[in-house]
């Protein structure tokens, strides 16, 4: 039985106090209906956290199933945790290693059919590394065409082209990373390099014709139009940086970021000028984000086996 605790916090933001847990359910269903109506207003909320049993990487929040998807490093599972804080299994990764916690998995990425993409690190590895996309029942499929011997973490789905946009790199024998953004065909397969000159990409995100890029350990965030692909730098001020998330307007995005020296985690709220601000901080390292739209960002810890809820406001 997979079980995951603590309540998610009500619209009005207060914590759940019963410290309920819940059970394994089946996988949420594949259709929903958006919610109508005018959109609901950030709420402010004192953060807490959620324990699992997992690894948690990548998130995801699908608003029409009131569902958290996660990324579990440890087994090679997608998880999923309702509102109510009923969780089960959605999907199981392939692992050819039969060490699961040794392949890694990364960002969760979501077309609007309700299909998913997720990594396989692989860790350079020639027979670990990969893309699966997920179909709505959780049946996972690798996409062919992909090498095998390089890292993968940050993934962006862009709606409109169809193209799965995938921050990878390597590390040599010195341990020296070389990185880029591929374009990934998720149904025929296949990648092409758009745009190279990184170190380590991991946050990435479509938005409004172009590409967000955040490379680790040089503190930078670029941005590429897709039209004519480059990288322009929009800041060198921030710290190291993780996976991005979308916040709901074409003007800004969520970034993860960490500062070792003051152990600190950040979300910044990232406009696309380039300019940022801290919408919330603790005491995690963080790895993967998501946003439910209206008040609450979901941060997954680095071994922790938890995962952070801050207000978005």
């Amino acid at each position: 039985m997979l079980l995951l605790s603590v309540g998610c916090a009500p619209p009005s933001g207060t914590e759940d106090s019963t410290g309920t847990t819940g059970g394994e359910t089946d996988a949420p269903g594949t259709t929903g209906e958006p919610t109508t109506g005018p959109q609901a207003a950030c709420e402010p909320f004192e953060p807490f956290e959620l324990d699992v049993q997992a690894e948690p990487n990548g998130l995801y929040w699908r608003g029409d199933l009131s569902t958290l998807f996660i990324a579990d490093d440890d087994n090679n599972r997608i998880l999923t945790r309702t509102e109510d804080g009923m969780g089960g299994v959605f999907a199981e990764i392939p692992n050819p290693s039969n060490d699961p916690g040794s392949d890694g998995l990364g960002q969760l990425a979501a077309a609007a059919d309700g299909t998913l993409f997720v990594p396989r690190f692989g860790f350079d590895d020639p027979t670990l590394g990969g893309v699966f996309r997920l179909a709505p029942d959780g049946t996972p499929t690798q996409i062919s065409g992909l090498a095998a011997n390089v890292r993968r973490v940050g993934l962006a789905y862009d709606d409109d082209s169809g193209v799965l946009y995938v921050a990878t790199y390597n590390k040599d024998s010195e341990g020296v990373f070389v990185g880029w953004i591929a374009a990934v065909d998720p149904v025929n397969g296949g990648e092409t390099t758009i745009v190279s000159g990184l170190e380590k990409p991991v946050g990435i995100l479509s938005l409004g014709g172009k590409l967000y890029v955040g490379d680790q350990p040089t503190r930078k965030i670029y941005s590429v139009d897709l039209a004519d692909p480059a990288l322009v730098l929009l800041t060198d001020e921030v710290v190291a940086l993780d996976q991005f998330t979308a916040s709901g307007d074409d003007d800004n995005f969520f970034a993860l970021a960490y500062d070792e020296t003051l152990m600190t985690g950040y979300v910044y709220r990232v406009n696309v000028n380039g300019t940022f601000a801290i919408a919330a901080q603790g005491s995690w390292e963080p790895r993967g984000i998501a946003f439910d739209g209206v008040s609450r960002i979901f941060v997954s810890e680095r071994d922790a086996q938890r995962i952070a809820v801050v207000p978005a406001c």
